[in-house]
């Protein structure tokens, strides 16, 4: 229960949303007015073209040998719609025009196929006709291409469909097809009758349209720092979420799946590095909408923009100081309706496995020896090992009980039996085209992907539909709505993973379906069975998801337009789940190991989730051009969302029968709860931009943001921004490098963005119930549960970037630099305060700093060699924070006590948080805090015969005879090594480290030897490489992403500690690596002095401690994606009515470099569900 103030921001949304849509449609449309006005007078047709262009949001695509664009043309509209614009200027001339999304529109001839010039007389005697189609790389018909013959003028234009027809052609000849924002191609004839031909977009890019907030811009006058990914970098790929496919493709943006779990979106995503000491995801907004990359299919995504400035990202305010996604979904297009179809299987298998040792015998020599090592007898005894020894060398003999030899005495190989290979699918069909007032797009998708675990599944249904349609002339309506279906697995994955290493290769997972049991008479009856583990629930759970948009854009005077949104989502999880009873089975005995919980004993649950979130925005833009040279754009916005979650749980045991699972059918009500929460934004929101003669660039931004997460008197926050941009090659002064330098622009930003990341409540004190006994009696009562700050405040982040871009040699060598510092301040954060205080958790807090400052580079080239294509691009970034500001500074050092002893004190823990990662001013944020394992000098004694102390096992171990010797001498002259203390086999002995005396104090590995090793576990650098090559109808394409400057503390029981124990793994990089001398036998091959990791024991106070002995070297390449595919010639996919066919093969995750022993170092320092290796056969037909 929560004490709540029922203030949070004025906002009451009751049916306000359809109140607000009806009030705008009825009020606006007397306000609104056609578009275009202009007048002109005996002007060529191009000139016009531009000035439309400079006073609307249009934009034309033609080429410049079109018939008719130099005709003189005089026209007078005032308030006229871009259609009967267009009818009278074109209406005396041969050139029709098509319009596109994003306001484009393309020019081309009316009448393809006629030469617009007399062919010469060889090609009239022996010459003969071509016909094809042109079209753009997503398999779009291209209308208005020039397609020419090299050396001489004759030449025709494609019609609407991209087709055409030249006659009089000789063999000989070379043709040139050519469109203004696409790459030039030549090919040559060489007997064929039909050339199709696939155009690039232009490599410069410099009209490329650019998602920004609120809007969009021409690449050219960004002048924030904006990364751009496209449709094509994500096509085809069989990746099951968004946001695991962005690795390596963005500057600065860095990807690390910490789990590869069906049904779950396990990335997380970092932009520009980690600036705060709260949630460090960045704002991801969808169709203009905040929302997440699980509401996204990624066959729908048009294109993905990162701003990640205080520039491109302050318009998005508080919720923007970690950046910013911009996700745009396809929408439709003018033209006949386009089928495609887009499927891929793969195989899939873990990208990496846990090592345990499955030979059972050496099992159990290796526990016996760790009992040994510490003075203990062995547990198991040579005629269990022998029966072992037996059954492997006749694996296939049977028992007295009719069980085959490998199932009684089993080897199991735990790692194959709980992780296999498994095949995924996904399929996606989508319906894109309209007229020429209506588009859209209708898109499905299926995604089955059974994991690579049993039993860990999940299967999904997506739907999509973005329409829009103008109804009036100055009205366009229409909507983007997107649900999914989801049903995944409730295994309890964290019971899998701790039983995986609570087992022994001696239990045999299944057999005859009944689950093993230990055989061994001396293991442990705590030795799990993993497999059994992963059928040990049933049940369901379902998540749905509504995601819906309708708007309504406005036309209002020349250059005013409004947009109007209304946006609902909700997302539904219903979870049921109960237990399934399991027999298993000794079968060395083929008896009964452990009974079936009878149904008395069972449980059933049932638990809901629900929230939504409604949102309601409006957008006044407005663009003008004064004297040709002087471009002015200004937007302002309003925007508030509500959100809201609740949820219960309930759950009863004592069930009437094991197969009935319904709350009913059960007994008694063991427990039951539920929780409700929810929060308001409101806000406004502003930009200018200006730009003379496009040249010199300036833009302006604001955002004033009300959060329901604070009180009155701090609840309103402003950010603001400032950025300016300087085209230096299009200055007089550099008009002799045109030909080197298409487009050189230096860039500048300051701004401020800020975070509301606390607690929903956390400016009030919150309370929950609890029991206390009043008079003997057991009562409930209130207990408060957190402390107030009613002047909690907004945290801020203050961001400067300096840029420059550029595109050289013609557009095929492009690159981008920017620098940039960020400082945030007023950090929200939860300290530690000491037990005293009382049980109610402390109050959240504006008391940290945090500095970040970094550098991105990204640089790519774009070539030809007649038929062969080719891309490379490279991207890399170097970020690094550290803590300005915490609890205060560290002071730890001697001083004299009042007794006048020398001491040593520190006041780490009132200045700092954590236990091995810690925060506190100074170091980076989540510095490791270790013990340095002790360093000696190789040396031993000084030339008078005493020790020498600063000499001892260079790498901390004690190894040799001579290091123990050393190691008792020290202690002879009165140093203390903790934490064991002493010398003997139960404390340090051969095979174990010892620790450093940091602070001088003559004992070796005490709390104040503790050292901040300026390391942690985010990369300082994130690097991506992309690849495409084609050749004819042959295309290839690789990622690869890295990060290196990373490092993860991992000491973990059973995996890479040398404890062993009865009933747990032992796990193989111990195993095959561990210090072992054996005493009574020299020679024994076993001997192992030089090991890396010490002796085994069954109990290791020494060893374990947490040190920089398990600090490791995470950084890692991984080559994310390749694939292959061949696009099959057009004319066998005509004949099957086909306009495009693709097959390919590929895969993911293919290739991980990297020096890390652990799993998969995109998962992180500990066991968890492997990501997954793919190898996929994939087809894409479009009809």
């Amino acid at each position: 229960m929560r004490m709540q103030v029922n203030d949070t921001v004025g906002i009451r949304w009751r049916h306000s949303a359809m109140r607000y849509l009806v009030v705008l449609l009825l009020l606006f449309p007397s306000f609104v007015r056609a578009q275009i006005s202009i007048e002109v007078k005996q002007q060529p047709l191009k000139e016009v073209l531009k000035l439309i262009e400079s006073k609307s949001e249009y934009r034309f695509f033609y080429n410049e040998g079109l018939t008719g664009l130099d005709q003189e043309c005089t026209l007078k509209v005032n308030n006229t719609s871009i259609d009967k614009v267009m009818s009278q200027l074109l209406s005396q001339t041969s050139i029709n025009y098509k319009k596109d999304k994003d306001n484009l529109i393309v020019l081309y001839q009316k009448t393809a196929g006629q030469p617009q010039d007399v062919p010469n007389e060889t090609a009239k005697k022996n010459g003969k006709g071509i016909t094809g189609f042109v079209k753009d790389e997503e398999g779009q018909p291209l209308p208005g291409v020039t397609v020419t013959v090299k050396g001489n003028k004759q030449g025709v234009m494609t019609d609407l469909d991209g087709a055409y027809t030249i006659q009089n052609i000789e063999d000989n000849s070379v043709l040139e097809f050519s469109f203004i924002g696409m790459r030039k191609q030549e090919v040559a004839v060489k007997g064929q009758n039909s050339v199709n031909v696939v155009l690039q977009d232009d490599a410069i890019g410099l009209n490329e349209v650019v998602a920004v907030g609120y809007a969009t811009q021409k690449r050219v006058n960004v002048i924030g720092s904006v990364a751009t990914i496209n449709s094509k970098s994500l096509d085809s790929r069989p990746v099951t979420n968004l946001s695991s496919a962005l690795a390596g493709l963005a500057t600065g943006v860095y990807v690390r799946n910490t789990s590869g779990k069906p049904g779950g979106d396990g990335a997380d995503i970092l932009i520009r590095g980690t600036g705060t000491l709260n949630s460090t995801g960045p704002l991801v907004i969808v169709d203009g909408i905040a929302g997440s990359t699980t509401g996204v299919n990624p066959n729908d995504v048009e294109s993905i923009s990162v701003l990640k400035d205080a520039a491109t990202a302050a318009i998005y305010g508080s919720l923007a100081s970690n950046g910013v996604i911009l996700i745009t979904t396809k929408s439709g297009s003018q033209g006949k309706v386009s089928v495609n179809y887009s499927g891929n299987t793969s195989i899939t298998k873990p990208n990496n496995l846990p090592g345990f040792v499955s030979d059972y015998v050496q099992h159990m020599q290796l526990v016996n020896q760790g009992y040994s090592n510490i003075g203990q007898a062995p547990v198991y005894t040579d005629a269990t090992i022998a029966l072992w020894q037996n059954a492997k060398a006749n694996p296939n003999g049977l028992t007295s009980e009719g069980i085959p030899n490998y199932v009684a005495y089993p080897n199991t190989k735990w790692a194959e039996e709980v992780f296999r290979n498994k095949l995924l699918q996904n399929h996606n069909i989508s319906l894109r085209g309209g007229t020429q007032t209506t588009q859209f797009l209708l898109s499905a998708g299926y995604m089955n992907n059974p994991g690579t675990m049993p039993n860990t599944g999940a299967e999904r249904y997506q739907l999509r539909i973005n329409l829009q349609s103008k109804v009036t002339n100055f009205l366009t309506v229409g909507t983007q709505t997107f649900g999914s279906v989801q049903n995944s697995s409730v295994t309890d994955m964290n019971t899998v993973f701790q039983y995986l290493t609570a087992t022994v290769p001696g239990v045999y997972s299944k057999y005859n379906g009944k689950y093993g049991y230990p055989s061994a008479a001396e293991e442990s009856a705590t030795a799990n069975n993993p497999l059994a583990s992963l059928y040990s629930l049933g049940g369901d759970n379902t998540t749905s998801l509504l995601n819906t948009t309708v708007f309504a854009n406005f036309d209002i005077i020349k250059g005013l337009s409004m947009e109007a949104k209304a946006h609902y989502d909700n997302s539904f999880t219903e979870n049921n789940m109960h237990n399934v009873p399991q027999e298993r089975w000794n079968f060395a005995t083929n008896t009964i190991g452990n009974a079936a919980t009878s149904p008395g004993q069972l449980y059933t649950q049932y638990s809901l989730y629900k929230n939504y979130n409604v949102i309601l925005e409006d957008v006044l833009k407005y663009n003008t051009s004064i004297a040709e040279k002087h471009d002015i754009g200004a937007l302002a916005g309003y925007n508030q969302q509500y959100f809201k979650l609740y949820n219960f749980t309930t759950r009863k045991t004592g069930l009437l029968d094991e197969s009935l699972t319904t709350l009913n059918t059960a007994t008694n009500m063991t427990s039951i709860s539920g929780d409700a929460y929810d929060f308001a934004l409101r806000s406004f929101f502003g930009r200018l931009n200006y730009a003379y003669n496009q040249r010199y660039l300036f833009e302006a931004v604001f955002r004033y943001d009300g959060s329901s997460r604070f009180s009155k008197d701090s609840r309103w926050g402003f950010f603001p921004a400032f950025s300016g941009g300087w085209r230096i090659s299009e200055e007089p002064f550099m008009k002799n490098f045109s030909k080197y330098i298409d487009n050189l622009k230096l860039r500048a930003s300051w701004g401020k963005t800020g975070n509301n990341a606390s607690g929903n409540y956390d400016y009030q004190a919150t309370y929950n119930t609890t029991q206390y006994s009043f008079n003997g009696v057991a009562s409930n009562g209130l207990i408060q549960k957190k402390s107030a700050n009613p002047n909690l405040k907004w945290e801020t982040t203050t961001t400067t970037n300096l840029g420059l871009s550029g595109n050289l040699l013609k557009g095929a060598l492009n690159f981008e630099l920017d620098v940039y510092r960020g400082f945030t301040e007023g950090i929200l954060f939860v300290p530690t305060i000491p037990l005293t205080a009382g049980t109610a958790t402390a109050a959240t807090q504006n008391i940290a700093q945090v500095t970040k400052k970094g550098i991105e580079f990204t640089l790519g080239y774009n070539g030809r060699f007649n038929d062969f294509r080719y891309s490379v691009s490279g991207n890399i970034a170097y970020n690094y924070n550290k803590v300005k500001k915490y609890k205060g500074t560290l002071e730890e050092g001697y001083f004299i006590n009042a007794n006048g002893e020398r001491e040593y004190s520190s006041n780490l823990g009132s200045v700092s948080t954590g236990t091995t990662q810690r925060i506190i001013e100074g170091h980076r944020i989540n510095e490791y805090y270790l013990y340095p394992v002790y360093k000696g000098n190789g040396s031993y004694t000084n030339k008078d015969g005493s020790v020498n102390i600063n000499g001892g096992p260079k790498d901390g171990m004690i190894r040799t005879e001579q290091d123990m010797n050393w190691l008792k001498m020290m202690m002879a002259e009165g140093y203390i090594f903790q934490p064991s203390g002493d010398v003997s086999k139960s404390k340090i002995w051969y095979g174990d480290l010892i620790y450093a005396d940091t602070n001088g104090d003559g004992i070796y590995g005490n709390s104040y030897d503790q050292k901040f090793t300026g390391k942690n576990a985010s990369p300082t650098i994130n690097y991506g490489v992309n690849m495409n090559f084609a050749y004819k109808g042959f295309d290839m394409s690789m990622i690869w992403a890295g990060s290196a400057g990373m490092s993860y503390y991992w000491n973990e029981l059973y995996m890479n500690q040398s404890i062993v124990a009865l009933g747990k793994a032992v796990p193989t990089l111990v195993a095959n690596n561990h210090y072992y001398y054996n005493e009574t036998n020299p020679s024994d091959p076993a001997n192992n002095t030089s090991a890396h990791y010490p002796r085994l024991k069954t109990t290791d106070p020494q060893n374990t401690r947490a040190s920089d002995f398990y600090l490791y070297n995470a950084s890692y390449l991984k080559l994310k994606s390749l694939q292959l595919g061949y696009t099959l010639p057009e004319q066998l996919t005509k004949r099957a009515s086909m306009s495009n066919v693709r097959v390919f093969i590929g895969g993911e995750n293919l290739l991980t470099i990297t020096d890390y022993p652990g799993m998969d170092p995109e998962v992180g320092a500990s066991i968890a569900y492997p990501t997954m290796r793919q190898y996929t056969l994939g087809l894409n037909i479009t009809f």
